[in-house]
């Protein structure tokens, strides 16, 4: 039974990007991630607290297209047959675990493309949750009034794309994503790596396909992920909002209805933020909004805790904003 735990062992190796310098760093593990009570929160507000009423009371959930079968058999041909609606609800039963980073590159201009491949190394732990596919997450290019990339490099030479590099199993994403390319299952290419130092332990260096992946807002690229392997609205939702003092449900049949818990959480939001901070929070979900928009995100269960999330944060801004009129009021009289 895979362990759901992936050790990941950063070397000076070529990589599918053509780098040939990456710095050795020590060993780093990977683990499931685990709900935390405060996620990051970007440095700039996603609308400026005095404007926040004009945020949309619900985001527009548009209508995508249909994902296709035999894309989900093409990346994982033991799944010939089976409905992606299948495979998404029953993906958190196989034992597959989110893997979380690698690590990240950077593509200097006038360098545009990413390679057809990736070598990861791993040790033995990670064997049994291999990935199939490589992720490389990037953002959508900036606009600007030179699009040539080598015009671009001497115009701003300091411009650089940041890639994020996500092992991944491209079956799921295939079930979920109606706009993702079809990613063909390939031969794993291994070879084995022995550490000739006493008790040195055996890693492998794993060729897998790379697949870009551009998305508008890439630091919320991982809850997404996050869903995608859980199948979880708690632990998505977690990774958007801070917990505050408030536990949201564990995603049961006998869950209170959210009309019980937002109240609740929006208030506890409330009171342990202002509301600069919030409207910071928010860019978490309304950036995981854009995501799975481009993506072509299709599961309803998805797009109803995003709904959640939308409307507690707009609540606890709500709530924010006239407790500190209150306390102006208070102070004035």
């Amino acid at each position: 039974m895979p362990s759901g735990r992936v050790t990941y062992k950063n070397r000076v190796h070529e990589d599918a990007l053509g780098y040939n310098s990456l710095p050795h760093v020590h060993v780093q593990t990977i683990a499931p991630l685990r709900p935390t009570p405060f996620p990051p929160h970007p440095e700039e507000p996603l609308i400026e607290p005095e404007h926040w009423r004009h945020l949309p009371s619900k985001l527009a959930r548009p209508e995508m297209p249909a994902v296709k079968a035999e894309n989900v058999a093409l990346a994982q041909p033991g799944y010939e047959g089976l409905t992606p609606k299948h495979v998404r609800s029953g993906w958190s039963h196989t034992g597959y675990k989110v893997l979380g980073m690698y690590r990240k590159l950077y593509l200097d201009p006038p360098k545009t493309g990413i390679g057809e491949g990736y070598n990861l190394l791993l040790t033995d732990s990670g064997l049994a949750n291999c990935a199939t596919h490589i992720f490389a997450v990037y953002a959508y290019a900036p606009p600007s009034a030179v699009p040539d990339p080598a015009a671009r490099r001497h115009k701003c030479p300091r411009w650089r794309r940041e890639v994020c590099i996500y092992p991944t199993h491209a079956a799921i994403w295939a079930a979920y994503c109606a706009r993702l390319p079809p990613m063909p299952k390939k031969p794993t290419k291994l070879k084995v790596i022995a550490d000739p130092r006493p008790g040195g332990r055996r890693a492998y260096v794993l060729r897998l396909p790379m697949v870009p992946v551009a998305v508008p807002y890439p630091p919320m690229f991982f809850p997404v992920m996050q869903f995608v392997y859980t199948y979880r609205k708690s632990s998505f939702v977690n990774l958007l909002l801070p917990c505050a003092d408030f536990v949201l449900p564990p995603d049961n049949f006998h869950d209170p209805p959210p009309e019980q818990t937002i109240p609740r959480y929006a208030q506890a939001l409330a009171e342990s933020f202002e509301l600069r901070t919030l409207c910071r929070y928010a860019k978490n979900v309304h950036g995981a909004y854009r995501n799975m928009v481009a993506l072509g995100v299709v599961e309803d269960r998805m797009w109803d805790a995003l709904d959640y999330a939308w409307k507690t944060i707009l609540t606890a801004m709500d709530l924010s904003e006239k407790a500190t009129a209150a306390r102006q009021a208070s102070d004035e009289t």
